[in-house]
């Protein structure tokens, strides 16, 4: 699929070009333009806002499909998209997730950072990731729908390079219905999820 990029850059600022940023304005207009993009389109394709830059939805086989902006470390005002999966039915004392990517990858095979210096590349930023999402890490998590390829991701783990113990209780626990409703509503209370992920 041929998609143009707009608003991405290299993800590290030079001083001196970083000395030229409003950082609170950046990080204003990363707050509204997400807000007013990002939120709404999340929130009708059923995910939960999580955090300050993250959502959550829970899919038809109990993984938690999870995606997140995260802003570059040292204050560049640039980010990239997360996207991740985990059971949600293995008992959680911390985030651990199975199966991650980049959205950049998907997109193009390479990590993209996507530009939120001022107001109108901001804009033009989130505008490009929105409909990143749809064309890219909507159908990414599609395929997570399927317990049946999950575990033959797992398998295929094994065979290849072996898996943790982790993914060894993943992959055992697949396909079994005993009680998952209690697991997920202990792993909801302990990672500080949305609580309607439960009735989901």
């Amino acid at each position: 699929m041929n998609f143009k990029l707009a608003g991405d850059r290299p993800h590290i600022r030079l001083e001196e070009e970083l000395a030229s940023v409003d950082k609170k304005a950046a990080d204003a207009a990363f707050r509204k333009h997400k807000r007013e993009i990002i939120d709404p389109y999340m929130s009708a394709q059923g995910f939960l806002k999580y955090k300050s830059n993250a959502y959550v939805r829970k899919n038809s086989i109990d993984l938690l499909e999870y995606m997140d902006f995260q802003k570059e470390h040292y204050g560049s005002k640039t980010f990239t998209v997360n996207l991740a999966v985990m059971p949600l039915y293995i008992p959680h004392e911390f985030m651990v997730f199975g199966f991650s990517e980049r959205l950049g990858k998907l997109i193009c095979g390479r990590d993209i950072w996507w530009d939120f210096a001022d107001e109108t590349v901001c804009g033009k930023s989130m505008d490009n990731v929105r409909d990143a999402i749809g064309l890219f890490a909507v159908p990414w998590f599609r395929k997570m729908e399927r317990e049946r390829g999950i575990a033959m991701r797992l398998i295929r783990q094994k065979l290849t390079g072996g898996v943790s113990d982790y993914d060894q209780e993943w992959l055992s626990a697949i396909g079994s219905r005993s009680g998952r409703t209690a697991v997920i509503r202990e792993n909801v209370k302990q990672l500080k999820l949305p609580e309607s992920l439960i009735q989901e």
